[in-house]
């Protein structure tokens, strides 16, 4: 089985099947890109990250510095709660080491998407057109070039790229401006899913806090115009000549050194140059809403205690995060060394 042009083998274990998948987090295409890095907090789609939060002075952001959360309340044994980074990268992995042993006794282990083939065939199937038309009809011709020749050097074939829906389109070129002179690729197996065979080889039962279809109506619903608007400002944009491997780089930095409140300065500087729909789609549903469904999901596992949770970093930090969401509940909250 293939996804755009992702080999995903039929012969291995329910969680590994899903770490082949690109669909399921971060609407990757063909190869694991600067979009994977740029969504390690696991949105499910394009959030647009730059490194204009460097220096300067910033709001202190709620729980802005730790990745690794234990949640108490009286009377319950401890959760934990994990900020991840869909990469392979060995000092991302170094996380498991340090939490191997709150997981591997954990009643359950909550992931934001349950890594099955179902999950993968909804997150396809959310993002191909269904109006009998391809994207490059719909699409004036100059523009469609573009994304032609951006895809093409990524090796995305242009067959796969006219299905897609223009939500879909626009968060593939987020994720590949930049790559004139390089394709960039990331061997092994993302930090989330080693978590999920981790629990697995230790019976620690998997779940999901949400869909894939769940995670990706958040474009689908919205009018095609404001992707449309989206699409040509991107092709503009000064992120169109930034080094992709230094953006990587300076995004596992920052993870590496606990700073999800550098990731969140980042994130609503770059949604300062969009229009309010797009400050809606990207801040308010994908992060915002999406942290309240996780943390109620979360809920059960919470009341019986002793579980574990793991979801992308930037869904921890802020007012609106959901270690914030806790402790509105009543939860105590407190990083883990």
């Amino acid at each position: 089985m293939k996804i755009f042009g992702f080999a995903i083998p039929s012969t291995v274990s329910r969680v590994s099947q899903a770490v082949l998948d690109t669909a399921l987090h971060c609407i990757r295409f063909g190869t694991v890109l600067r979009f994977s890095l740029m969504l390690f907090m696991g949105f499910g789609a394009s959030l647009p990250l730059s490194v204009q939060a460097k220096g300067g002075e910033t709001e202190e952001v709620l729980y802005g510095q730790g990745l690794f959360w234990k949640i108490e309340r009286e009377g319950r044994a401890p959760s934990y709660l994990l900020g991840t980074m869909h990469v392979s990268d060995p000092r991302v992995l170094k996380q498991k080491d340090r939490v191997k042993p709150y997981l591997s006794k954990a009643e359950v282990l909550y992931l934001e998407i349950d890594p099955t083939f179902r999950e993968v065939r909804e997150a396809y199937n959310v993002r191909i057109r269904d109006d009998g038309k391809t994207l490059d009809e719909v699409l004036p011709k100059e523009i469609y070039g573009k994304i032609r020749d951006i895809a093409l050097k990524q090796d995305i074939p242009e067959e796969d790229l006219k299905q897609l829906e223009l939500w879909a389109a626009y968060s593939m070129i987020q994720s590949l401006l930049g790559e004139e002179s390089q394709k960039l690729e990331e061997e092994g197996v993302a930090l989330d899913f080693q978590l999920g065979q981790m629990a697995e080889e230790h019976n620690v039962p998997v779940k999901s806090l949400e869909t894939a279809r769940e995670q990706l109506g958040v474009f689908h619903e919205r009018d095609d115009k404001i992707f449309y608007d989206a699409i040509v400002r991107a092709l503009e944009s000064p992120l169109a000549v930034q080094n992709t491997l230094e953006l990587m780089e300076q995004y596992k930095e920052w993870y590496l050194a606990e700073n999800t409140a550098a990731f969140y300065h980042s994130m609503l500087e770059e949604l300062k140059q969009e229009p309010p729909e797009i400050y809606d789609i990207m801040k308010t549903r994908l992060i915002d809403k999406r942290n309240l469904t996780m943390a109620n999901r979360m809920a059960r596992g919470l009341v019986r205690g002793n579980s574990f949770t793991a979801v992308g970093a930037l869904h921890l930090p802020g007012e609106k995060g959901i270690l914030n969401i806790l402790v509105e509940r009543g939860y105590q909250v407190s990083p883990m060394k």
